[in-house]
C-alpha cells in the first residue's frame, strides 16, 4: 500500500506501561464516550465491551478515497435505534486535550440484523446501565497526532509518566507491515511473557484461514481473542466475516493499535 506521504523510518511505536483490570460500570444515558470517560477519568483505557444495549449507536464503515490524499476514506455515518453491541473493544485517549475513543466491532439492531465497523463513540448513547471489563493505563495513553505518511490524524502512544514494573506495552503499527511479524516484534521487546493482545486497526482485505475473507483494500479489523490470531473485520459492502487470520499475508493498512499484555492486572 503507497500512502500519499513520506515513509516513516520507525515501524513500530511502543510505550512501557502498567495496565490495572477492572470491572467497571457504564451508565445509562451517556454517550459511550463520556460513560468511559467517567470511569477512566483523564487516564488511558482499554475496554472490552460485550452484549452492550444502546437507545441509539453511529457507525462508519471503510470506503474508497474520493481523492488521492489518502488510500481509504470512510462512508457516511449510519445510525441505529435500540441496537446491541455484541462485541466491540476501545482504546480510550485524547484528542486536542480531550477525551476521544477508537472503537471498532460488531453489533446488531432490532432486526436481528448485523453489521460492524468503526463506532462514534460520542454519538452512540447507552440504554441501560452494563458492566464492561476495562484496562486502566498507567505511564502511556493515545494521543492523536497528525500522521505525515497516511495523511491521516491518528491515535498513537505517547507517555505519561515512569513506571518502575511495566506489565504491558501499549503499540502502534505502521502501515505494509505484517501483522504477525509486528506483534511478535512487540513482544519479544517485552520484560516479561506476553498472555494477551487487545487491538483494532485496519488491514489490507483480509484474509482467513478458513472461510471467506474480504478483498477491499482497507478493512475495519477488531482482534477477538487474546493470542491476536482471530478477527471480525468489515470491509466497504458491510457484511462482517470472523476467524482466524491466515499467516503470512495480512499487512497493516493505515494503523493497528495494540495493548500487549504480560499480566491481566
Amino acid at each position: 500500500m503507497v500512502h500519499p506521504g513520506p515513509v516513516a523510518g520507525d515501524r513500530i511505536t511502543a510505550v512501557p506501561c502498567v495496565a490495572t483490570h477492572r470491572r467497571v460500570r457504564l451508565r445509562a444515558g451517556s454517550t459511550l464516550l463520556q460513560a468511559m470517560t467517567d470511569v477512566a477519568g483523564d487516564m488511558g483505557a482499554w475496554f472490552d465491551l460485550r452484549d452492550l444495549p444502546v437507545a441509539t449507536l453511529t457507525f462508519v464503515r471503510p470506503a474508497p478515497a474520493p481523492d488521492d490524499t489518502h488510500v481509504a476514506w470512510y462512508s457516511d455515518a449510519m445510525t441505529l435505534p435500540n441496537a446491541t453491541i455484541r462485541r466491540a473493544g476501545a482504546h480510550l485517549g485524547r484528542r486536542d486535550g480531550a477525551s476521544f475513543a477508537h472503537v471498532h466491532g460488531l453489533w446488531s439492531d432490532t432486526q436481528g440484523g448485523h453489521h460492524a465497523g468503526h463506532l462514534l463513540a460520542e454519538a452512540t448513547v447507552l440504554s441501560q446501565d452494563h458492566v464492561v471489563d476495562v484496562w486502566i493505563l498507567t505511564g502511556a495513553l493515545m494521543d492523536s497526532l497528525p500522521d505525515a505518511e497516511t495523511g491521516f490524524t491518528l491515535f498513537c502512544p505517547v507517555r505519561t509518566g515512569c513506571v518502575a514494573r511495566p506489565n504491558a506495552v501499549l503499540a502502534a503499527i505502521r502501515p505494509n507491515m505484517m501483522i504477525e511479524d509486528a506483534l511478535a516484534e512487540i513482544t519479544a521487546a517485552m520484560d516479561e511473557p506476553a498472555v494477551a493482545v487487545k487491538g483494532l486497526g485496519s488491514i489490507i482485505g483480509t484474509r482467513l484461514e478458513r472461510g471467506t475473507g474480504l478483498d477491499d483494500h482497507a478493512t475495519e479489523v477488531l482482534l477477538t481473542d487474546d493470542t491476536g490470531r482471530h478477527v471480525v473485520s468489515v470491509g466497504f459492502a458491510g457484511p462482517a466475516v470472523a476467524g482466524a487470520l491466515a499467516k503470512g499475508v495480512n499487512r497493516v493498512c493505515v494503523t493497528f493499535e495494540v495493548l500487549m499484555l504480560a499480566s491481566f492486572g
